[in-house]
């Protein structure tokens, strides 16, 4: 687990596919890579075993996060993004009188509406 505080050593993909690459083709052992680098071994490991199956793409780093992110609202008029303002503004009218029905406490009231 990280401890508060600690930095991470980032690595090129460069160097991780040399390391893979010496670990498979030219049979260096990965703890001999390690201690030679000053790596974990299961670091090491880990890039031989991606590079293996998924070759030199599998060690690019990959981006987190939702990829999709938020989808934005396109109008093709001002009269439908007026359209959509005002639906927002008749639902926010309604939120805030139930709020204030709610904070009265005659929320019964509300009911029959």
């Amino acid at each position: 687990m990280a401890k508060k505080g600690q930095t991470f050593n980032k690595y090129t993909v460069e160097f991780k596919v040399q390391l893979a690459e010496r670990n498979l083709y030219e049979g260096i052992s990965v703890k001999d890579l390690a201690k030679e680098y000053g790596i974990n071994p299961s670091q090491v490991k880990n890039w031989a075993k991606k590079y293996l199956n998924e070759g030199p793409v599998g060690l690019e780093p990959k981006k987190r996060g939702n990829p999709k992110g938020r989808p934005r609202t396109t109008f093709n008029s001002e009269l439908e993004r007026l359209q959509y303002e005002n639906a927002h503004l008749k639902l926010e009218v309604l939120r805030l009188k139930k709020l204030q029905a709610l904070l009265r406490g005659d929320a019964d009231s509300e009911k029959g509406q």
